[in-house]
């Protein structure tokens, strides 16, 4: 008999591995070796991440003012004298010369070599100076993980094959190193379909369920187990019958898949010839790739979070970079960047003077860009510089009114004239765009189109605040619903206001990515939808397949009342 352990499917995807429980931390330093030619560009990797974390220890100490505590300002100078010190710093460079290794391993080696010269000198004042030596190491390998997606790459050991990784939670830069360790499903014991992690683990197509309490504590290292995203459970100590029935299950999901992507060449039309346009999301390096390999318009929503997972921001050219390198590989198809929509359990160490009680009602999106504006600059300049490259839109999160638009549309426009004033071409055209997702916004939405070249509806966020459900919360997930009355009156109120003002809506939320729901938004008059990559196939199928009539006729008596939920979706689920 199997044990079986229920939560969440956060995607619907079938694993079959053994147990590999995640220890803190075990993902932060990766270990590979480097060809003869990347060595200098290793050893300047280390250098910038031992000057940007001095950097940040001299902001700290500006900023608690002379008349701060004397201990701490001596403790910080000396974690800064540390990271460059020829014992750590030069030792690391040799290790990296000598042995070829990448920079995160020759750190945690030349560490090691010296706790253990500490150790020998066993007193109270060394062993404060291995502390200290520990937090200098730490804050370095901090900098160094910045893009740990970009710079594991293939070079690790995919020694997760056919593993089912097991965490408490998991973040957007565990993600990113599983991912690339090509893992073959996740079980978390926090968090909810809608949180951050499942929203990439079903961008990336691994199965993954979510809200399993106590699985570290029942599930064993190594022992074998089934993953059912479909059902939510995790079966354990089972028989050779039910491994053969997913195994087939396995091959049956493969086989949909592979006749899944025949629609992506298909027109763009619904079954009575209503033309619809599919874009992707993207976060994650490969994701963009992955959009255009799918054949989507373009990214919908390009998320800027994964470049500030680390706890300090990435400065001008770190991002534009990634913004560049991003618009090369989409080849011509237009890109939208969202800026800055960091929530509080996401702020880098350095605004961390901004985290507030309830960060979803905070200082985030559109509100932390405005207050915190030589961020807000740096990611403008980054993005404008980008555009020459190719079509570049800039999205601006979590709006709530008129005046905070106009302002940023000023700080836009003036960060634009100081690139041009510098010598730096920029396109002069770049649309600016808003995300509709609080409800201030989609009722203010008849006065906001004015100022906004397109609209982004997040369907996200928006349903949590119309709903007041914390949308990673597996307590009240069960709460969030897209059908809700309310919730469909204001995406038809955006919507209206879009046509009724020329101006392009799109649907980015993760309902845009649910072959089912996707009619509903048909049926409200949403013609292009933004999702992750891996959601293309099956909703181009669905939308395909679709009478957008119909769905229109259906939409309108379930808001007149005439019809309930239940009828609603069997209707739209219907073939047409």
């Amino acid at each position: 008999m199997s044990l079986v352990l229920t939560g969440i499917g956060a995607t619907s995807g079938i694993a079959v591995g053994r147990v590999h429980r995640l220890t803190a931390g075990e993902l932060a330093v990766p270990e590979y070796h480097l060809d003869a030619d990347a060595v200098d560009a290793e050893l300047e990797r280390v250098n910038r991440a031992a000057d940007r974390g001095q950097a940040f220890l001299g902001d700290l100490i500006e900023r608690m003012g002379e008349d701060s505590g004397g201990t701490a300002r001596e403790l910080l100078e000396a974690h800064r004298l540390i990271m460059r010190d020829p014992l750590l710093l030069d030792a690391t460079c040799d290790r990296i010369r000598s042995e070829r290794i990448n920079a995160e391993w020759a750190l945690v080696q030349q560490r090691e070599q010296l706790m253990a010269q500490f150790r020998r000198l066993d007193n109270e004042y060394m062993a404060l100076r291995r502390e200290d030596v520990e937090q200098a190491v730490s804050l370095i390998q901090r900098e160094l993980a910045e893009q740990p997606a970009t710079r594991v790459g293939a070079q690790v050991p995919h020694r997760l094959d056919r593993t089912i990784v097991v965490a408490l939670e998991l973040g957007p830069a565990d993600m990113a190193i599983l991912q690339q360790r090509r893992v073959a499903g996740l079980v978390t014991e926090h968090g909810g379909p809608m949180s951050h992690s499942a929203i990439l683990a079903r961008s990336l197509e691994i199965p993954m369920l979510v809200g399993i309490h106590h699985a570290l504590d029942i599930l064993e290292e190594g022992e074998s187990v089934i993953l059912d995203g479909h059902y939510g459970a995790v079966m354990a100590a089972h028989d050779e019958s039910l491994l053969r029935h997913y195994q087939d299950k396995q091959e049956l999901t493969r086989r949909r898949r592979s006749d899944l992507k025949r629609y992506l060449s298909r027109p763009s039309r619904t079954a009575d010839g209503e033309a619809f346009e599919l874009f992707g999301n993207a976060e994650l390096p490969d994701e963009f790739q992955r959009c255009r390999d799918a054949n989507a318009v373009g990214v919908g929503l390009m998320r800027t979070e994964y470049l500030f997972m680390d706890d300090t921001a990435p400065d001008e050219e770190q991002q534009h970079r990634a913004y560049r390198a991003a618009v090369k590989v989409l080849a011509g198809k237009p890109l939208t960047i969202r800026t800055l929509d960091l929530g509080g359990d996401k702020l880098p160490r350095g605004l961390a003077l901004t985290r507030g009680p309830n960060p979803a009602l905070g200082l985030r999106g559109l509100r932390l860009s405005l207050s915190v504006t030589k961020l807000f600059r740096q990611q403008i300049r980054a993005i404008l510089k980008a555009s020459v490259a190719g079509p570049v839109q800039i999205l601006l999160p979590m709006i709530t009114g008129l005046a905070e638009v106009r302002q940023a549309r000023g700080l836009i426009e003036r960060w634009g004239q100081e690139l041009r004033d510098e010598g730096v071409p920029v396109d002069p055209d770049t649309a600016v765009g808003g995300m509709i997702e609080t409800p201030a916004a989609a009722l203010a939405v008849d006065r906001l189109v004015e100022e906004l070249d397109f609209m982004s509806i997040g369907t996200n966020d928006l349903i949590q605040y119309v709903l007041a459900i914390d949308r990673e919360d597996e307590l009240v997930s069960y709460l969030y619903e897209p059908t809700h009355i309310a919730v469909l009156e204001l995406i038809d109120r955006t919507v209206r206001a879009g046509h009724s003002r020329n101006r392009p809506v799109t649907v980015c939320g993760e309902v845009a990515g649910d072959e089912k729901a996707v009619r509903l938004l048909l049926g409200l008059g949403v013609r292009r939808l933004s999702m992750p990559p891996a959601c293309l196939p099956a909703v181009k199928k669905s939308l395909i397949e679709a009478n957008a009539g119909r769905c229109r006729e259906l939409v309108r008596r379930y808001r007149a009342n005439e019809i309930g939920q239940r009828e609603l979706l069997s209707g739209l689920d219907a073939r047409f």
